[in-house]
């Protein structure tokens, strides 16, 4: 459909549609969280990047299933370490602003490899901080990066969201 014939579909139209698809998004994110095999693969490959990325910068780790180890230092990714939740999130919000189609798809890949290079750096710092301050993990894995991560994906959002706003109406 071209913007053309987009404007004269009704508002409560695209409104659902915006809905439906928001919808849809957030159901997936359910299936995906309550399935632990999916869960899983999402975990194991956080752990796979993240180790390649500890080693890039000097570090002798190894990911072996979902846990990052090393002589001097271990962790875990669970599944409240992934992302999935804010990064589902995020998607639905993207699918529920009133844009095009086109902009709401460079929004969920800009909202995907956005949040999946912040969960790294998230994890890659929580191995340095439990290896060289260890009394200081539980502080920086609870409070500061759960928060960061939440502020990052709503920055991320907001900044998407301006520029689609922006270009929808240079468009009508």
């Amino acid at each position: 459909m071209s913007r053309r014939e987009d404007r004269h579909v009704p508002a409560w139209r695209r409104a659902a549609a915006s809905a439906l698809g928001a919808g849809a998004v957030l159901g997936a994110l359910v299936l995906v969280l309550s399935n632990d095999a999916a869960t899983a693969v999402v975990r194991r490959a956080f752990a796979v990047v993240t180790s390649a990325v500890l080693n890039v910068l000097g570090n002798h780790t190894v990911a072996q299933g979902t846990d990052i180890l090393s002589h001097e230092f271990g962790i875990s990714v669970v599944t409240a370490c992934t992302g999935l939740f804010v990064t589902g999130l995020f998607l639905a919000a993207v699918v529920a602003f009133p844009t095009s189609w086109r902009a709401r798809l460079v929004g969920t890949g800009v909202g995907l490899v956005g949040l999946f290079l912040v969960n790294v750096v998230r994890l890659a710092s929580l191995y340095y901080v439990g290896r060289y301050w260890r009394t200081a993990l539980e502080l920086v894995h609870q409070l500061v990066w759960q928060s960061l991560v939440i502020a990052i994906a709503v920055s991320l959002w907001l900044l998407w969201a301006g520029r689609a706003g922006s270009q929808t109406r240079r468009a009508t």
